[in-house]
């Protein structure tokens, strides 16, 4: 199963040949080595630290495939109460969990897809039946853009423009969530997004990549707690030299929120988006003298493009400046034997965010008609 959100956890490749153990020293040397690393494995499980980046970096095996358990919902649950900021979440980050880390055992997509999907090596029970008692969650397009997706990042870096990836995977994801939009019925509205894309740096340390995604995340929390505000700033859509059109507006507010966090940096942000236990724990705290909200803040989520891979990320907006960033799967654009896991994965969280807002639309106006030039001024 692909880029399943879990532990870090070292599983060998599905193809990998066994061991060749033709006497019992070597035979009880293996068996020493599985022990060896079966410790190791327990004991990075209660490591009550870690990052995306290190993940990625040490080489966490996300698309590696997972043995669930036959009771699903206890090895789910289990699952949960490992993962860090699980304590904390709301209820759409928990059913974003759940889909990932079921999505090998439950309805993704309509079942009239099967047809499209002929040929390609898929289990059946990602297709709804007439006795599931579960809607789908991607619909109404096929994953075949993130597919070829897949196959373009690996053309890419396999002749020699390695650096030209990480673009070609943001522009793949900016064209879904415009087709998401379309779906939706609210690209001709003015929205406050719930989800952006993002190209990470690979030059940037660790430390300075987490915080940037954090960031981001908090930016965009902000923008949703500011626009449903009962008294919204009347300031709320200005945005300094920039004229706002469908094109450009959720960019450019995203930056207006990410300046006005500039101040606050130091205190906030230089600490990295660790994955503290004791952090967890605590979460939030409450503030009863808070601002009045038209409607609960939602969850957002974010795809955040390093080299050839997307790590997905969500934080409640709800739960203010201090709410837990969670990292939940990295996606590998490299990997040929993962694209239809790829192409699944990353369009469950955009499907998730469209339908957000497809309840929101009530909250929306609709942009003025542009005249040529206009856009311009």
């Amino acid at each position: 199963m692909g880029s399943t959100p879990r532990t870090r956890r070292k599983t060998p490749a599905p193809n990998a040949p066994a061991s060749n153990t033709g006497s019992n020293t070597g035979s009880n040397n293996t068996k020493a080595i599985k022990v060896k690393q079966e410790e190791e494995e327990e004991e990075e499980g209660k490591r009550t630290k870690t990052s995306p980046v290190a993940a990625l970096d040490a080489g966490y095996e996300s698309d590696a495939p997972i043995v669930i358990d036959s009771d699903t919902s206890l090895e789910l649950q289990r699952e949960k109460e490992s993962y860090p900021g699980a304590s904390t979440w709301a209820e759409d980050e928990e059913h974003l969990f759940e889909i990932l880390f079921q999505r090998g055992e439950r309805p993704i997509l309509p079942g009239h897809w099967d047809v499209d999907f002929r040929g390609i090596p898929v289990v059946d029970t990602v297709f709804q039946t007439d006795n599931d008692g579960l809607p789908p969650v991607v619909y109404a397009r096929s994953g075949k853009d993130f597919q070829d997706l897949t196959s373009s990042v690996r053309t890419t870096v396999q002749s020699g423009l390695r650096d030209k990836a990480p673009l070609v995977i943001k522009r793949s994801l900016d064209r879904y969530l415009a087709w998401a939009a379309e779906d939706g019925g609210f690209s001709g509205l003015r929205i406050v997004p719930n989800i952006f894309t993002a190209v990470l740096d690979p030059q940037l340390s660790e430390q300075d990549i987490t915080a940037a995604m954090q960031r981001r995340m908090r930016a965009l929390a902000t923008m949703q707690r500011e626009f449903l505000k009962v008294d919204r700033d009347e300031t709320f859509w200005a945005v300094n030299h920039v004229a706002l059109t469908r094109d450009n507006a959720s960019a450019a507010l995203l930056d207006k929120y990410l300046l006005d966090m500039g101040a606050d940096k130091d205190q906030q942000d230089q600490k990295p988006m660790m994955l503290d236990r004791q952090e967890e724990e605590a979460g939030p705290a409450a503030d009863q003298d808070g601002p009045a909200y038209r409607r609960v803040p939602p969850v957002v989520y974010g795809l955040f493009v390093l080299r050839s891979s997307v790590f997905l990320l969500t934080v409640d907006s709800a739960k203010g400046d201090t709410a837990y960033v969670s990292f939940h799967v990295d996606v590998h654009f490299m990997d040929r034997h993962q694209s239809v896991w790829n192409a699944l994965t990353v369009a469950i969280p955009v499907c998730l965010a469209r339908d957000q807002l497809v309840e929101r639309l009530d909250e929306f106006e609709e942009w003025p008609v542009e005249h040529e030039g206009e856009s311009d001024g």
